[in-house]
């Protein structure tokens, strides 16, 4: 039986990155639940890899991020240390 993608490497490298980005920004996470509309506690079990965000969920709030859906894929499929050419929080123009 194959493993669910929320327990790979991958998406918690990808979990780890948003965390990452959000923290960078200086955006705590009940402000960008506020933000997306979701409860602060769905965006903290998101950040501990408890819950997997659904395609939809991703895209908006890596949106409000400041990544274009490009760069939202990209930091998705890059491996960690390599380079997205949207940096984060500044939206692609």
């Amino acid at each position: 039986m194959a493993t669910k993608t929320i327990y790979s490497k991958a998406y918690r490298r990808l979990v780890s990155r948003l965390r990452e980005m959000r923290e960078a920004a200086g955006i705590s996470q009940s402000a960008l639940a506020a933000t997306l509309g979701w409860p602060q506690q769905r965006l903290s079990a998101v950040e501990a890899g408890a819950r997997r965000l659904d395609v939809m969920e991703f895209l908006h709030l890596t949106s409000v991020l400041g990544l274009s859906p490009e760069a939202a894929i990209q930091l998705a499929t890059t491996k960690a240390g390599a380079s997205t050419k949207s940096r984060p929080g500044q939206k692609k123009g």
